[in-house]
């Protein structure tokens, strides 16, 4: 999955706009980073990474920390 993808995948899960999330962008000051969006992620990430957990995302305070866990 290429960093790309990786950032498109979040957008779509999280609702936003394209192109409108980077590497550095806070997790926390986005609307949409709640616990059932987290889960949703889970499921979308698990295609590459099987051993993903809930609390290995909610951990992130980044959307580069995001896609260097994925």
């Amino acid at each position: 999955m290429t960093l790309e993808e990786k950032l498109q995948t979040i957008e779509r899960v999280l609702n936003v706009e394209p192109n409108t999330l980077t590497l550095d962008t806070l997790l926390a000051d986005t609307v949409e980073w709640d616990s059932l969006n987290i889960l949703n992620l889970l499921i979308e990430f698990t295609v590459w990474r099987t051993d993903l957990q809930f609390d290995n995302l909610h951990a992130c305070k980044t959307v580069g920390d995001l896609c260097t866990l994925v």
